[in-house]
């Protein structure tokens, strides 16, 4: 969710075969859309989403491609028949924010993600307009609506977005 800005349903509905490369232009990306059992809150939230480096180099191609090609990116996530697939993450996320961590918050605690995603472009100076394109936030106005949102330039844009795996210490610098 960090990387992406996406809400904790979109990616934990994802199928293995929404994990694509970009004929075009070869940009590994999520396709966030409708269908399949899987939904979307609004027409802006269908889209494509390009994967950071940082997912890139902590494998999360070969994670798919470990995977049977019909099923769901996180299989063992069980659907929840009011709140979907990501219900469990939320009640475990939000459980080891109250209880290790000491967090009191009223907020869904993983909606925090989005904010947090939002919040570090506007840091290192992601165009608003491309922030929106990732997240699947509406365009403000008609006119910003006109025209495809490139995924090339998502991706330029993405790579001024940091490593937090780096700063984690989950991967060192190539």
């Amino acid at each position: 969710m960090i990387y992406t800005g996406a809400r904790r349903e979109e990616l934990a509905q994802l199928l293995v075969s929404d994990v694509r490369q970009d004929e075009d232009s070869g940009i590994w990306h999520l396709s966030i859309a409708p269908g399949e059992g899987k939904t979307v809150k609004t027409a802006s939230s269908r889209r494509r989403v390009p994967l950071h480096q940082d997912l890139l180099d902590l494998c999360l191609l070969g994670y798919r491609d470990s995977l049977p090609t019909s099923g769901r990116l996180f299989p063992k996530l069980e659907e929840h028949p009011e709140n979907g697939y990501g219900h469990a993450v939320g009640k475990a996320w939000a459980k080891y924010l109250k209880e290790v961590v000491g967090l009191e918050s009223q907020a869904s605690l993983s909606h925090g993600f989005r904010y947090t995603f939002k919040t570090i472009c506007r840091e290192v100076g992601i165009e608003t307009a491309v922030s929106d394109w990732i997240t699947g936030h509406a365009a403000p106005n008609v006119g910003a609506s006109y025209g495809t949102n490139p995924l090339c330039r998502m991706l330029r844009e993405l790579a001024k977005y940091p490593s937090i795996a780096r700063a984690a210490g989950l991967h060192e610098d190539p």
